[in-house]
């Protein structure tokens, strides 16, 4: 093995662990980003439903309709 061989392997290996953080600092970040969205989405859904029930809660009981069946 020549002298400057050595280098080599040390910037391919190098080069390799750099690859690698990059790839697993991506994935990390589009899990974090996937599992904000899913929370902020439960939390909006959450908030949807409390609000449509104070509505349908203050409303009036519904009256019985008259049906005129003078046929």
């Amino acid at each position: 093995m020549r002298r400057s061989d050595s280098g080599f392997f040390l910037i391919d290996a190098l080069l390799s662990v750099f690859i690698c953080s990059c790839i697993c600092i991506l994935c990390f970040s589009i899990y974090n980003i996937i599992d904000r969205y899913l929370k902020g989405y439960q939390d909006y859904q959450e908030r949807s439903n409390l609000s449509y029930e104070r509505i349908f809660g203050g409303l009036k009981d519904c009256e019985a309709c008259t049906i005129d069946e003078s046929d």
